[in-house]
């Protein structure tokens, strides 16, 4: 049998820690204490969130500590109906925006503090927060939340029409004399860092300083410590190896000598805002990217060891559906085979992929294999193709 494997997240050569984000919104995945040890055991040690950064109904005493390594989310960033008094997401730069919470914002901070008690968020000690590439702010009934209207969100959105929503929050607290106008906090190095309005007029984006020579690159997001695409603090497009760039290095260039395409030995696939020589492993090359699945027009197939889609000659395939089987046991689970047509496979299993969410195991068909084995923990119906 294969071996089955936990992936909670990816690491690209560079060492960043990749995790996949959530789109659950303001719904609970069970208790309280479930909803906390689900979001502990995705985001412990994580630099990068591809998707959505989600933390809800988190108690005032539990430890958030394993946030303090995110620097980048890719969709929204909510932080809802909690009781903590700070939120530890100080080396968050950017939030891309690429989904937005109401399809409008990519800052969601909503009712952090409880019907009765004084407990309840107070800052959100985002002091490196420096762009949001797409959508808005919104910052709403945060009963104890003082600092909020001190933040120039202008400096911040990308986008001048974005959306800014700050009301029924706390009342406002005082900056540090050294922060002039704005600030996250009351302490010095609490003041916000502007990178954006102070710019010079010659500058086309960001900028590290006012002179017209402190123009960060075309290619820079969030702000950068000088004017290369090597200096940015996160990238509006692309990183490749440290440099920031605006596509990953294609399959195929151009010889100008032949007039003719070739192979491009340095070529890269672009995963989330990484290039990568090779996709994570669960992830499917379709042209130049990483996907999760392939598209309703391609099929995979398995390639000099890789596995690519591939457009269907006539119709693909019919794969009705791939189910997830969940339990509290380790990752023995195999998932029971039915054809499309609804029939079962006797006494035949699906090998996939396993995924640890907290104390349960998802597994994930992720190939057409069948074999014999002993009856599960547990059966649920898995459409496959009928060979």
């Amino acid at each position: 049998l294969h071996k089955p494997t936990r992936i909670l997240a990816e690491f690209n050569r560079r060492g960043f820690k990749v995790c996949p984000g959530t789109q659950n919104g303001l719904s609970s995945t069970g208790s309280q204490e479930n909803q906390y040890n689900l979001i502990k055991d995705r985001y412990n040690g994580c630099e990068i969130v591809m998707g959505n950064l989600e933390i809800t109904q988190i108690e005032s005493n539990w430890d958030l500590s394993f946030l303090k390594k995110i620097r980048e989310v890719t969709g929204y960033v909510l932080i809802a109906m909690n009781h903590f008094q700070e939120i530890p997401l100080g080396q968050l730069r950017v939030i891309r925006g690429n989904s937005l919470y109401e399809r409008r914002f990519a800052l969601s901070v909503l009712f952090n503090y409880p019907k009765d008690g004084s407990n309840g968020l107070r800052q959100l000690g985002l002091a490196n927060l420096t762009e949001i590439l797409e959508g808005g702010v919104q910052i709403i009934n945060n009963k104890y939340l003082s600092y909020s209207p001190w933040i120039f969100w202008q400096d911040i959105v990308r986008d001048s029409n974005a959306p800014i929503d700050i009301q029924y929050n706390g009342k406002r607290g005082p900056c540090h004399k050294s922060c002039r106008d704005y600030c996250w906090g009351p302490n010095e190095e609490q003041c916000q860092i502007l990178t954006k309005t102070v710019c010079a007029l010659q500058c086309n984006g960001r900028c590290f300083g006012t002179s017209p020579r402190d123009c960060c690159h075309i290619e820079c997001a969030a702000g950068c410590k000088g004017p290369q695409d090597v200096d940015c603090f996160a990238c509006r497009h692309f990183n490749d190896s440290g440099a920031c760039v605006p596509q990953c290095p294609r399959a195929l260039i151009y010889n100008k000598q032949t007039f003719q395409m070739e192979t491009n030995p340095n070529a890269k696939y672009q995963y989330g805002s990484i290039c990568v020589s090779q996709c994570p492993t669960h992830f499917v090359v379709d042209g130049s990217s990483c996907v999760s699945a392939c598209p309703p027009d391609k099929m995979e197939v398995e390639k000099e060891g890789q596995r690519k889609c591939e457009l269907c000659s006539g119709l693909c395939p019919k794969v009705e559906s791939s189910s997830f089987c969940f339990s509290l046991h380790p990752p023995t689970l195999q998932l029971k085979a039915f054809f499309s047509d609804g029939h079962a496979h006797p006494h035949s299993y699906l090998t996939g992929s396993v995924l640890s969410e907290g104390n349960q195991w998802r597994q994930r068909v992720h190939q057409s294999e069948c074999q014999s084995l002993l009856p599960p923990h547990c059966e649920l119906d898995a459409a496959v193709q009928r060979p």
